[in-house]
């Protein structure tokens, strides 16, 4: 972390929080409530680690305003926990580190090319012929940008990431290591004896503002047309989408998700680690697919699925409280046979 300091007051009031019980004392860094010391901040976003409260050694936690229980350390009382201390990070962390403009010797530039003011050209980046790169964007080494690509302004491309022929990107787009956008989609034509033929894909990928991609995610062009990703949308690492997907506004994917050719995942909704959407299904608006979800049929607006195949959550519960029952019945069924056995076996 940085040198920088800060009272427990004057933080609080960056933060637009109250502060309850203690002294004064500089904090010069975050941490969890595991790892904190007497110098450091903390937070408490989820109940499940209240019981840390009486253990922590944190300078002071960030609890919610409305936060009841045990602790041991000052509190800084904020309407977001998670929010305020992604914030008091920013207050912490080291300055980020800016790329300086201007193109790597070993860079390959096309022809065509139109380069934004500020943009930074890594070491063996090769951008194709006929890109459009806007302003401030960064372009880190190795990075492959694909024929007649555009991209916004204040795009980040880190080590490796490929975009392909003719992907298009808005503004503030983050694109980390490894990432594929644009690669071919999983699309073969079938004859009578099985053989599988390639079909072309002719389409795009196009993404909106401030859309976030994880490593090693990868993103298929659209059979024809646009795969589609709308705006503030946040990508976890090791992600696949099909062709043709559409992800509108402001949804969450997360880690070793597959969403199927022609699928919507429709604004808000959150798909959890390890889900899999078939194809050419709905994601309703504000829905949950939690963890390994099998999603089979559209999903409502504004509900929460778990299970495969994907069920609301309640009947799912219920499932397993029933399958958790399954050993008892089971020795009650043997009881009963032997009981039945022995009632046969005495009126013969």
């Amino acid at each position: 972390m940085s040198t920088a300091s800060c009272s427990l007051s004057e933080l609080a009031h960056r933060l637009d929080g109250i502060l309850e019980g203690a002294s004064d004392p500089p904090v010069t860094s975050v941490a969890g409530l595991r790892e904190a010391g007497p110098s450091d901040l903390s937070f408490l976003n989820n109940p499940k680690y209240a019981k840390l409260l009486r253990e922590t050694r944190a300078g002071a936690v960030l609890v919610s305003k409305t936060w009841e229980g045990e602790h041991g350390c000052a509190l800084i009382r904020v309407d977001n926990p998670d929010a305020a201390f992604a914030k008091a990070t920013e207050i912490f962390r080291p300055a980020p580190v800016r790329r300086v403009p201007g193109i790597a010797a070993s860079a390959v530039i096309g022809r065509d090319v139109i380069l934004g003011e500020d943009a930074h050209i890594g070491e063996n980046a090769v951008i194709a012929d006929g890109v459009h790169i806007g302003n401030r964007c960064e372009i880190h080494a190795g990075v492959f940008i694909g024929e007649n690509a555009k991209l916004g302004e204040d795009i980040v491309l880190h080590a490796g990431a490929v975009l392909r022929e003719h992907v298009i990107l808005g503004d503030r787009v983050i694109i980390h290591n490894n990432a594929v956008i644009g690669s071919d989609g999983f699309g073969y034509s079938v004859d009578a004896a099985g053989v599988r033929t390639k079909v072309p894909q002719v389409g795009t990928v196009r993404i909106g503002d401030d859309v976030e991609i994880g490593a090693c995610v990868c993103v298929d062009r659209a059979r024809f047309g646009e795969t589609r990703i709308g705006n503030g949308v946040k990508i976890d690492n090791l992600v696949q989408i099909a062709h043709n997907v559409v992800i509108q506004d402001h949804a969450v994917i997360v880690s070793q998700t597959g969403i199927s050719g022609s699928s919507v995942v429709c604004q808000h909704a959150i798909l959890a680690g390890q889900v899999g959407v078939a194809g050419h299904l709905t994601i309703g608006e504000h829905a949950v697919v939690g963890a390994q979800g099998g999603v089979t049929k559209d999903v409502p607006p504004k509900t929460y699925v778990w299970g495969t195949p994907a069920q609301p959550f309640e009947q799912y519960s219920k499932s397993l409280a029933h399958v958790s029952r399954l050993p008892k019945l089971q020795q009650k069924l043997a009881a009963l046979e032997a009981r039945i056995a022995q009632l046969e076996a005495s009126d013969s």
